[in-house]
């Protein structure tokens, strides 16, 4: 019986330069990190860390990454690609190496490699997609994983890897747009008093999301306010899916009310939500909270306009009637 320890990339701090992951086991430690990204995804902070892009079928792309031992030994590490799939705001990984399609479209070069202590080696990952494949969006890992250890005491083998997770679209044409709402937001106290705000996300674009954010609070009791609180990371979201972000509070807040402001991105998407929340005294929820959206600076100008507009129009029908009743 193996024990697996899987190690798969969260979302990072963005703007990182090259973001990575670690493992370490009896054989050495190692760290994987993606080299390069995109010219058209330069800006796209998840772009850096996973392997992120739209092919058209028969087409194909290519990353490469840094295997870095950070061990006193030479480690030799094996490369390989595996399935992957979103579950409940989750990307889950396969064991070892199960596959699905863009498992077998992806191949990684070399497929073995010695890594020097303290070195840092380049592989090319290579992703190459069939003139008859269907559209829409597959999720694979790229892996690297060190030797199969034994405790010296017996036991459970133990499989030591680290992964960069791959999100590809196929289809013709452009990549679809990712978009997302946000629906509602709950306001709870955990079991030990702390104050937690959970805000329900659709999906409603063509790509998966991964979820990020923060969320203030402003016109709380006695005009307080606080924040920003960062969203707790990991949620990733699959086409049409919804799932929970959740946000932990400061255990001294008061119940409220409060008027909840909270804005979540992914990639070059953000989306901002409000709502006015009260958290319950003890342990429990609230009833969700329906947000409002804000309202969009070019659609205030042009009501506006349009706003002055009718005024306009009616002051001169207004004008031009007791003109009619002087003349008469």
């Amino acid at each position: 019986m193996r024990r697996f320890i899987c190690w798969i990339l969260l979302a990072v701090g963005a703007f990182a330069p090259a973001a990575g992951v670690s493992a370490q086991g009896e054989a050495g430690s190692i760290g994987l990190r993606l080299l390069e990204a995109p010219t058209g995804r330069r800006d796209d902070p998840r772009a850096r860390s996973y392997i992120i892009d739209h092919v058209h079928p028969g087409g194909s792309i290519s990353r490469k990454v840094g295997v870095k031992s950070t061990s006193n030994k030479q480690v030799r590490v094996t490369l390989f690609s595996g399935a992957a799939r979103l579950v409940r705001g989750q990307f889950v990984p396969s064991e070892g190496a199960d596959t699905n399609e863009l498992a077998t479209w992806t191949t990684i070069s070399p497929e073995a490699i010695d890594v020097p202590p303290g070195d840092e080696v380049v592989a090319t990952v290579r992703i190459a997609v069939p003139r008859d494949a269907s559209p829409g969006e597959r999720y694979g890992v790229a892996w690297a994983q060190l030797p199969k250890s034994t405790p010296e005491s017996g036991g459970p083998s133990q499989v030591n890897r680290v992964g960069i997770r791959i999100y590809l679209s196929v289809g013709p044409g452009g990549e679809p747009a990712s978009d997302f709402v946000i629906d509602s937001l709950v306001a709870q106290r955990i079991k030990d008093g702390t104050p937690v705000v959970v805000a329900r996300v659709r999906n409603i674009g063509g790509r998966a999301l991964d979820l990020s954010g923060s969320l203030r609070l402003v016109n709380g009791p006695a005009g307080l306010s606080a924040g920003p609180f960062p969203a707790k990371l990991g949620t990733t979201l699959g086409l049409n899916q919804s799932a929970p972000v959740t946000i932990h509070l400061d255990k001294r807040l008061p119940d409220g009310p409060w008027d909840a402001k909270i804005t979540l991105r992914s990639g070059l998407v953000d989306r901002s939500a409000s709502a006015t929340i009260s958290f319950p005294e003890s342990q429990g929820a609230a009833e969700p909270v329906k947000v409002v959206p804000p309202s969009s600076g070019w659609l205030t100008i042009v009501l506006g306009v349009l706003g002055a507009l009718v005024l306009l129009f009616v002051l001169l029908l207004f004008l031009r009637r007791r003109r009619r009743e002087r003349v008469d």
